[in-house]
């Protein structure tokens, strides 16, 4: 699709008006499976988080054939940012990951890999130590980095160049929690328990005001458990083809059986609110 920009140009004394088409990105952001490397099987989607971002970048390459459509591994925080920070004109980011109110959580990863020019091996690291730019930093971002860890950074968003991002992006936080919960009477909220009334206090608020501009949208399901959950066909068998996930109470009502069938944009919120 892309967006026109216009330019005026004088040559000779005459002033001409020029517009140029720049393509928009659309991209797609997946992490590990597992909370952590070593985690075992508490809360690990496989590769399940993969194909679904996969079948996100097959709808986009279709829908916007023109674009740059790009879709990414991203299993730390650096690359996360060092992704997003080096791309232009993002119209559309999708983010499939484990997370919480105040983050998400990218896993981490098995074997060797290039973080900020050096070769690092996660099978060495550990996933767990809590000293600033350690394992628990490395495979999350977050907004209170204090509270969670050995750190005197805050927010990590301070690292997110908003200039990244076209005039009206949409990105879209499919893993759990991120933008909050609903209580038992269906009110949005920040936290069940403990409890966090205010829902502005949830990543998502924040990483909408932090690119100020566009929408941020994230799952929210009911319960102090709201989660997310992929999509099943009639046999209950997990499917992908969509790019949509459910919160996990909607599936639960429909005993996760066919949940294919439920449009999920019912259950995003839009942020900042």
């Amino acid at each position: 699709m892309g967006t026109t920009n216009i330019f005026k140009l004088q040559i000779a004394g005459i002033t001409k008006t020029v517009s140029l088409k720049i393509k928009t990105t659309n991209l797609v952001l997946y992490g590990s499976g597992f909370i952590e490397p070593n985690a075992g099987n508490a809360h690990n989607a496989g590769d399940a988080f993969k194909e679904i971002a996969e079948a996100r970048h097959e709808i986009n390459k279709k829908k916007t054939p023109t674009d740059i459509n790009e879709v990414h591994f991203c299993p730390t925080d650096f690359d996360f940012f060092n992704i997003i920070n080096n791309l232009k004109n993002i119209n559309r980011l999708d983010i499939y990951c484990h997370g919480w109110l105040h983050g998400i959580n990218l896993g981490g990863f098995k074997g060797k890999r290039i973080i900020n020019s050096k070769e690092v091996d996660g099978d060495k690291l550990d996933w767990m130590d809590k000293g600033q730019n350690k394992g628990k930093d490395l495979r999350r971002v977050e907004i209170h980095e204090n509270l969670y860890l050995n750190s005197t950074e805050t927010t990590e968003l301070v690292n997110l160049k908003s200039s990244s991002f076209s005039a009206t992006p949409n990105v879209y936080f499919w893993g759990c929690n991120i933008g909050g919960q609903l209580d038992s009477k269906g009110k949005h909220i920040a936290n069940n328990k403990p409890l966090i009334t205010d829902p502005k206090k949830s990543f998502a608020q924040k990483f909408a005001e932090k690119i100020g501009k566009g929408n941020v949208y994230a799952l929210v399901g009911k319960g102090a458990a709201g989660g997310s959950m992929f999509k099943t066909d009639k046999k209950g068998k997990v499917i992908f083809y969509d790019g949509e996930m459910l919160p996990a109470n909607i599936s639960k009502n429909s005993n996760d059986i066919n949940t294919i069938i439920i449009d999920s944009t019912k259950y995003l919120k839009k942020f900042p609110l």
